[in-house]
């Protein structure tokens, strides 16, 4: 690949703007070393677009700061946002409008993407299963709806935000009380919440890489010291991560062929994470990440080495798949 102009985009304003500064360093790391033209554009929590994070003039709007961070125009932007506005669209648009190709998924791909229900409701049409839970909007819940849903699948529940990643606000509740005070927090961040069926297991995940064509990357199988992978045991590197994950060959085989449909079916590019549960003789998909961590601690490059692919080769390939979607071949 010929060496190119690239913005490597991190930061933002969501609740994972520190994952993202991670992800964007060793991005930035990898294609320097590579001999590429690279800078970052970080984003501040305030919306402000920070180039090589400077400073931006006083009174700078956030467009003026968007205009003055691509100038000049790069080859392609690499996106290193985890989170609402960065992994759901919003980003993707803007991009889209200023005619700067970037990595990864575009607008309609990454907003299914980062909201669980809509693309849970797409997994389902393809034949994928997924966990039973309902859909809760913010307004006010009676505690009567609460019983409903802890007879409906029996406790602990599962509580998530609709619209976040990372594992950020997941608990598993159980009681009716730590139910109702854990919707309660998340109604502070996100206006829909998933009650969920809990479903004990082998947690999985699975890496792809492509466009149109996605492979499947080894399976990892996620080892966390509690009850689940929140959070806190995913950055702080007390979860064990064990790839190839130690599952039967048929179920192994059969989660990687999940992952490649529902990328497929989200109509995803570039690069992906599946996540999945496999419980009681099925396999249950949880969501797919179209933006993956690319920290130290992060599944995908572990999965990808397994696979034969260094950490810079990995962020080369993308870099690649990204120019091929936006039909730049002659830079890939």
């Amino acid at each position: 690949m010929r060496k190119i102009s690239i913005s490597v985009l991190m930061g933002g304003e969501s609740g994972e703007r520190e994952v993202s500064l991670a992800s964007g360093s060793m991005v930035l790391e990898a294609l320097l070393s590579l001999g590429h033209s690279a800078h970052p554009v970080e984003i501040s929590p305030q919306g402000l677009w920070l180039k090589n994070r400077e400073n931006p003039p006083q009174g700078q709007s956030i467009l003026e700061s968007v205009a003055r961070s691509l100038t000049p125009k790069p080859d392609i932007v690499f996106i290193a946002l985890h989170g609402p506005k960065g992994e759901d669209g919003t980003v993707q648009g803007l991009l889209e409008m200023s005619g700067i190709p970037y990595t990864g998924s575009g607008v309609l791909a990454s907003a299914l993407g980062m909201d669980k229900h809509r693309s849970r409701l797409i997994f389902q049409k393809y034949g994928l299963s997924t966990p039973p839970y309902l859909l809760l909007q913010k307004g006010g819940l009676p505690r009567e709806s609460l019983e409903v849903a802890a007879g409906k699948f029996g406790l602990p529940l599962v509580v998530k935000p609709n619209d976040s990643g990372s594992s950020l606000f997941v608990t598993i509740s159980s009681s009716l009380d730590q139910l109702e005070a854990e919707i309660d927090n998340i109604f502070q961040v996100s206006s829909q919440i998933l009650i969920e069926k809990y479903l004990p297991g082998v947690e999985i995940t699975v890496p792809l890489l492509g466009n149109d064509d996605p492979e499947p990357l080894p399976v990892i199988e996620i080892v966390p010291p509690d009850l689940f992978f929140d959070f806190r045991s995913k950055y702080n590197g007390s979860t064990k991560e064990i790839c190839p994950a130690r599952i039967e060959e048929k179920i192994y085989r059969k989660a990687q062929e999940i992952a490649r449909i529902a990328f497929k079916a989200l109509n995803c590019r570039g690069f992906a994470r599946a996540d999945m549960i496999y419980s009681q003789g099925e396999i249950y998909l949880l969501e797919v990440n179209t933006i993956p961590g690319l920290t130290r601690e992060s599944l995908f490059p572990k999965s990808a080495k397994v696979a034969g692919l260094d950490f810079p080769d990995l962020i080369e390939e993308i870099v690649r798949l990204g120019l091929m979607n936006w039909g730049k071949e002659d830079a890939a």
